[in-house]
C-alpha cells in the first residue's frame, strides 16, 4: 500500500495542470468515475499553506481573547486590592485631608500605588516568561525567542492596567470627607 506520492510541477504556472492531471490519472487507475468517491486526496503546497495560515489566524484570535480576559481579571484584582487599601486607610486619608491635603494629592498617591502594583505584576510576569523561555526548549522541540521590546511593552501594559483600574479607588479615597473618615472605626 502506498501512503503518499510526491508530484512536482515543471513550473509555478503548471501547478494547476499537474494537479488536474494527477487527479485524473489516479481516478483512472483506481477505477473511480466521480470525484466524491475518491479513495485518495491531493494536497498542494498552496492548500497546505492556506490551512496553516487559517490555523495560525484562529490561534492568534484565541490567544488575543485569552489575553484580554486575563488583563480584565488582573485589572479587577488590582481594583479590589486598592479598594481594600482605601478602606483600611480611611483614618490616614481623613487625617491627611484634615491637615490640608487636596483631593488631587490623595488621588495621585493611590494612582501611584496602583501603578507600582501593576509594575510589580508586570515584572513578575516577565520574569516567569523568561524562566519559561529557558525551560520550555528542554521539555519540547520548541524554540523560544525573547524580545526586550515585547517584555518592556508587557510591563508598560501592566502599569497602564494598574492605573486604569486604580482610578475608581483613588477617586473614592479623594472624595472622602475628613470628618467622616476620622470618625470611622
Amino acid at each position: 500500500s502506498v501512503s503518499s506520492i510526491y508530484v512536482k510541477a515543471t513550473s509555478e504556472g503548471t501547478v494547476s495542470a499537474a494537479y488536474q492531471e494527477t487527479d485524473a490519472l489516479l481516478r483512472n487507475l483506481h477505477g473511480i468515475t466521480s470525484a466524491d468517491d475518491a479513495d485518495f486526496s491531493i494536497a498542494t503546497q498552496e492548500s497546505i499553506l492556506t490551512a496553516a495560515t487559517s490555523v495560525d489566524k484562529t490561534m492568534t484570535v484565541m490567544l488575543g481573547g485569552i489575553a484580554v480576559i486575563s488583563l480584565l481579571v488582573g485589572g479587577i484584582g488590582v481594583m479590589n486590592i486598592m479598594l481594600v487599601s482605601v478602606t483600611e486607610r480611611i483614618r490616614e486619608i481623613g487625617l491627611r485631608k484634615a491637615l490640608g491635603a487636596r483631593p488631587r494629592s490623595i488621588r495621585r498617591q493611590f494612582l501611584v500605588e496602583a501603578c507600582v502594583l501593576g509594575f510589580a505584576g508586570g515584572v513578575l510576569g516577565v520574569l516567569l516568561g523568561v524562566v519559561g523561555a529557558f525551560v520550555l526548549p528542554h521539555l519540547t522541540d520548541t524554540r523560544v525567542i525573547l524580545s526586550l521590546t515585547a517584555s518592556l511593552a508587557a510591563i508598560v501594559m501592566a502599569m497602564g492596567i494598574g492605573v486604569i483600574f486604580g482610578v475608581y479607588p483613588a477617586s473614592r479615597a479623594a472624595r472622602l470627607a475628613p470628618i467622616d473618615a476620622l470618625r470611622s472605626e
